[in-house]
């Protein structure tokens, strides 16, 4: 079998470039032919390049002939696109159905629905582009608080929804848990075509016999979405060493909490990660926004490492209370401090957690596992006839 796999990289390391470097390993490794087709945003740098990526955001003819003479250079049997934006955009998808080849699409978060890829920060509007008009984002300027940015990506979005992009263009959907596909569903995608596959990491290599001890906290430095704040407002009550890993606008609240306690690291290579997680004795993962599948925790699963989350309904595809991770309610930092000092007096149980937890990391999140997987999304796609839907110029 042959593979393109499509991705747009981003500038700062994202979970999903990882993604795709596990999932190219994963399918060389098994034998099959593979391929990257990519770009990355590090081209976007001169103001004239920047308007013109934020006009091509809609749909990019370049993108797309681009595409089609690696798909006739190369002639896979599938594409696999993980993300199009902002350089490649949906025109891809043209190319695709133009030399017959049928399209999979790894969503990882809600960017084709709303311009704010993790949904709304408030809870009032959070799901109101799933079911609504996406306008109302542009003044709200949720993407990177640009206006022009946000306008650009509401205009994708609002195009391609009326257009019929997603229900006609693309073969099938992976969602990452089944909380993301009902989502996605409420959305307006086809429930027929979206498949449930989670992401995969590599087993991590291991850095000898460190010794447990400490909290850990990897990830962006906001207080949308990961909790940086709440973390911090619960370790003032902890007398316990804690380590952060990351970047993003609260690094300077980091910087000002380290102490004694506290020790920020900042950003990180993957090799450092892992290994800080191996020395750690739990991570803490207060998240408050909409994730799709936080590839952090996985790699704790992977590394032995029990966790304290956040109780959200998304985390539940992937953490199960109290079996394979330790959850606290949303926002509240006494309760995140309670539940750190219950760990560090229950030891045994939090072992036991880990357990549970590598456990499940080996049935479900191994190459293995992933690859037996994404070949059984592919191989039904390429047996049968191409085209099942209507010709679309």
């Amino acid at each position: 079998m042959r593979v393109l796999m499509v991705h747009n990289f981003y500038q700062i390391r994202a979970g999903e470039d990882s993604v795709v470097r596990e999932e190219l390993a994963c399918l060389k490794q098994n034998g099959v032919d593979v391929e990257l087709f990519s770009a990355t945003n590090d081209d976007i740098v001169p103001v004239a390049r920047k308007i013109s990526t934020a006009l091509g955001v809609v749909y990019n003819p370049h993108s797309r002939r681009a595409l089609s003479r690696k798909l006739a250079e190369f002639s896979p049997d599938v594409v696999h696109i993980h993300n199009f934006f902002p350089l490649l955009s949906p025109s891809i998808l043209d190319a695709c159905r133009e030399a017959g080849v049928p399209s999979v699409m790894t969503l990882h978060n809600f960017r084709i629905l709303c311009p704010s890829a993790l949904l709304y920060p408030d809870e009032r509007l959070r799901e109101r582009s799933l079911r609504h008009a996406c306008w109302w984002t542009v003044p709200k300027k949720v993407y990177r608080n640009s206006l022009a940015g946000t306008l650009a990506l509401a205009a994708m979005v609002e195009f391609h929804k009326r257009a019929g992009t997603w229900s006609r263009k693309v073969d099938r959907f992976i969602a990452l848990t089944d909380w993301a596909r009902r989502k996605l569903v409420e959305g307006g995608l086809p429930a027929e075509r979206i498949v449930v596959k989670p992401n995969a990491v590599a087993r991590p290599p291991i850095f000898g016999d460190l010794r447990r001890n400490g909290g850990l906290f990897v990830g962006r430095l906001d207080e949308h979405h990961k909790g940086v704040a709440t973390l911090l407002e619960a370790w003032k009550e902890i007398d316990y060493p804690l380590r952060i890993i990351g970047d993003g606008p609260l690094a300077p609240l980091v910087e000002q909490s380290a102490g004694e306690r506290v020790e920020y690291l900042g950003r990180q290579s993957r090799e450092t990660v892992l290994k800080e997680m191996q020395a750690a004795a739990f991570l803490l993962f207060p998240s408050k926004g909409y994730e799709l599948f936080p590839m952090t925790v996985i790699e704790a699963f992977a590394s032995r490492l029990p966790v304290i989350c956040s109780e959200l309904p998304w985390i539940k595809g992937v953490v199960e209370p109290d079996v394979t991770g330790l959850v606290v309610p949303v926002g509240n930092a006494g309760a995140l401090a309670d539940q750190v000092r219950w760990a560090l007096s229950n030891r045994s149980a939090l072992e036991e957690v880990a357990g549970r937890a590598y456990a499940a990391y080996q049935e479900q999140y191994t190459p293995e596992a992933n690859f037996n997987r994404l070949m059984a999304i592919y191989e039904p796609l390429v047996r049968r006839p191409m085209r099942a839907f209507a010709a679309v110029s």
